[in-house]
């Protein structure tokens, strides 16, 4: 049996008893450091949430809801291109719609970015659309070199003389094709029954007087600018002669595609 010194067996309590004390005092330590930072988290979270809190009660919010992608004006909003959003009551349009229902279905009355705030003035009924319309197409206009499609133009007619006359009004281009060669610019629009009668008589009346031009002049804001007044008044002659000969304005088209090229 070893026996050893009353001082060694002191010094080893010693030890034993600094060493639990340290370990103690590290747990209580480290839990106190983790329970401050526990603290101080909950307080930035609260913080934050009054923050929010007081945000909303100055300014108060509206639902309302945007595209969520880039639309052409004549799509049809489906139910994934549209999604619900916040905005400030200050900014709330007063036509917004906030109810999806009365979105989906309908179509896009002009071209729109991703998050444009759906309203009741930027939608219309497919319905809306009269029994008369056509999709028609014409080769004896001439175009502006940088109009593009879904563009609005008036479609104008101008005589030798100077004078100058709208036909028809903030056409919207549903497609075009550019001169290529000798071949003419080709567009195409939708047109009602008036309209097509209107231009049939411009096109004869362009041809039967040399020098008259038949062109298109774009909307810089179509969203904005109102339709301008159609002018042109259709002459009783050229009406009794597309009248008396319908073939006069196909060979009134060819007069003016000849003239054009």
């Amino acid at each position: 049996m070893i026996f050893r010194p009353q001082r060694y067996r002191t010094l080893i309590g010693f030890l034993a008893g600094l060493f639990f004390s340290l370990l103690i005092a590290g747990i209580v330590y480290f839990y106190y450091l983790n329970n401050a930072y526990k603290v101080a988290e909950q307080e930035k979270v609260l913080i934050g949430k009054m923050a929010v809190e007081e945000y909303k009660k100055n300014n108060p919010t509206n639902l309302v809801y945007r595209i969520v992608k880039d639309k052409k004006s004549g799509e049809v909003l489906l139910d994934k291109d549209i999604t619900p959003a916040e905005l400030s009551t200050s900014l709330f349009p007063g036509d917004a719609i906030t109810d999806p229902s009365l979105a989906v279905g309908k179509v896009i009355r002009c071209s729109v970015k991703a998050n444009t705030v759906l309203t009741e003035s930027l939608l219309y009924e497919e319905k809306d659309y009269p029994d008369d319309i056509r999709l028609v197409e014409y080769t004896v206009l001439k175009l502006p070199q940088k109009l593009q499609k879904s563009e609005f133009i008036d479609i104008r007619i101008m005589f030798p003389n100077g004078l100058d006359y709208i036909v028809l009004s903030k056409k919207q281009v549903i497609d075009l094709q550019k001169p290529e060669g000798n071949q003419n610019s080709i567009i195409w629009f939708q047109a009602g029954e008036e309209e097509i009668l209107r231009m049939a008589s411009a096109i004869v009346d362009a041809s039967l007087v040399e020098g008259t031009v038949l062109y298109a002049v774009p909307y810089i804001a179509p969203d904005i600018q109102d339709e301008a007044i159609q002018t042109y008044p259709s002459n009783p002659e050229v009406q009794k002669l597309i009248s008396e000969n319908p073939n006069i304005v196909n060979k009134a088209v060819t007069e003016l595609e000849i003239r054009n090229r």
